[in-house]
Parts: C-alpha cells; sequence; structure tokens
C-alpha cells in the first residue's frame, strides 16, 4: 500500500501512474499535435507590415485553437501516463485518434478566425460576410466541427472503455476504476453534446444558427460541475480505502 501511495505522488493523487518512459507510439502522437498547431500557424504568417499589425485577431484565434488541441493533448497524455497500454486496440484507436486529430485542426482555426474576427469588428466596412460564410452555410459549418470533436473524443471514450476492460490486467485499485468510468462517462459527455449541436443545426430556425455553438459553453460549465462532484466522490472513496 505505502508503495502504491509513493508512485501516486509522482503523478495523481488518486491514481498510480503506470506509464514511465514515453513510446514511441506517444512520440508520434506529439509529432502529429505539432503539425497540426503548425497547420494552424502557418496559415496565419503575415505578408506585408499592415498585415503584421493587424494580426492580433490572428493571436486571439490560435490562442483559441491552441487552448482546445491542448485539452486534447492531456487527455492523451494523461491515458498513456496512467494505463500505460500499448496493445492492438490502443494503437489502432490512437492511429484513428491521430488523425481526426489533424483533420479537426482546419475547421478549428476556421471557426476560431471567424468568431475572433466577427466578434470585434474585424470586417471592413461594406465587406461581404456572406463571401467568408453566408447564413445558409453556418449549420453546415457547426456540423463539420462538431463531426470532428465528436470523433475525437469518441475515441477516447473507446480507449478508456479499453482500460475499464483491463482493470484487472492493469490492477487497477476500487479508486481507479471509478475515475476511468468517470472519464468514459465525461468523455462520451462531450459526444453527446456535439450530437445535440449537430441535431440544432439540422432542426432549429435560421435565426438561431448564429447561437447554436453556444451550447458547447453551456456543456462545458455542466461537464466542469460534473468533474468537480466525481472528484468529491473519488475522494471520499480513496478515504475510505484507507481506513478500510
Amino acid at each position: 500500500m505505502a508503495e502504491n501511495l509513493n508512485r501516486s505522488i509522482a503523478g495523481e493523487k488518486y491514481f498510480r501512474w503506470r506509464g514511465k518512459d514515453v513510446s514511441r507510439t506517444e512520440n508520434l502522437s506529439d509529432i502529429i499535435f505539432a503539425m497540426a498547431l503548425t497547420l494552424i500557424v502557418v496559415s496565419s504568417v503575415p505578408a506585408s507590415f499592415t498585415e503584421l499589425t493587424g494580426l492580433w485577431r490572428e493571436a486571439i484565434a490560435i490562442t483559441l485553437c491552441f487552448a482546445m488541441l491542448l485539452m486534447i493533448w492531456r487527455v492523451h497524455y494523461v491515458f498513456f501516463r496512467r494505463y500505460d497500454l500499448e496493445d492492438g486496440t490502443v494503437m489502432f484507436l490512437n492511429s484513428i485518434l491521430i488523425l481526426m486529430v489533424m483533420l479537426f485542426a482546419y475547421p478549428l482555426k476556421f471557426l476560431s478566425s471567424f468568431l475572433v474576427t466577427y466578434l470585434t469588428d474585424g470586417f471592413a466596412t461594406g465587406e461581404d460576410i456572406s463571401a467568408v460564410l453566408s447564413e445558409q452555410q453556418i449549420p453546415l459549418l457547426l456540423i463539420v466541427f462538431s463531426l470532428g470533436y465528436a470523433a475525437v473524443f469518441l475515441v477516447f471514450t473507446l480507449m478508456y472503455v479499453h482500460a475499464l476492460k483491463r482493470s484487472e490486467h492493469l490492477d487497477l485499485s476500487p479508486v481507479e476504476v471509478l475515475q476511468t468510468r468517470n472519464m468514459v462517462k465525461a468523455n462520451a459527455l462531450r459526444v453527446v453534446i456535439a450530437g445535440i449541436v449537430i441535431a440544432m443545426a439540422m432542426f432549429v430556425p435560421g435565426e438561431w444558427h448564429s447561437l447554436i455553438g453556444w451550447f458547447y459553453l453551456v456543456g462545458g460549465i455542466v461537464l466542469d460541475i460534473l468533474r468537480h462532484r466525481d472528484l468529491r466522490f473519488v475522494k471520499v472513496v480513496f478515504e475510505n480505502s484507507k481506513t478500510a
């Protein structure tokens, strides 16, 4: 028990990290994440000083993209640190994941740049915004973005489900099993949120299309509330296991 607790200190308080050295699978994944970030940044390289001075909007858009990709990378990093699983199933799912990350970078950058430009009055007076994104194209953009978002977190859901099935092989404690289930639930809920956005984009009347994307903010708040609730329950189970 003391050995497990000492290992937990090096990782998470309630989870022993089994992953030690960075694997080739993780190295490849990190390269893909770096490439996705590069694609986002390179598309914003200014061609003149005037463009450079007006780059602050692109900087905000890049920051938003960076935050989203960093969140995805963090989920990926924690998975491999917790479980150190590299069997055929994980390698297959991870291959799908890094492909989805590459493809997801394009709609992520476009949506971020458009929203920042639109919300900061970045479109020139008299410029036809519909040349960039027409009202009729908003639902399709939301669907494309949400499909990418859902695909990424569906893969994470399947990876954590697989880890749960291998709980005996991994020697997961009851607290670790509980946290693995929580991750399955959290990632699956992200897929559900994306699915709701897709349904709203398809069936909600046109005048409400510009508000649909804000559902992700609502979903994020709900996820954060559930995360704090689950963490409190994990703490209780952990404390009970220590006194048992």
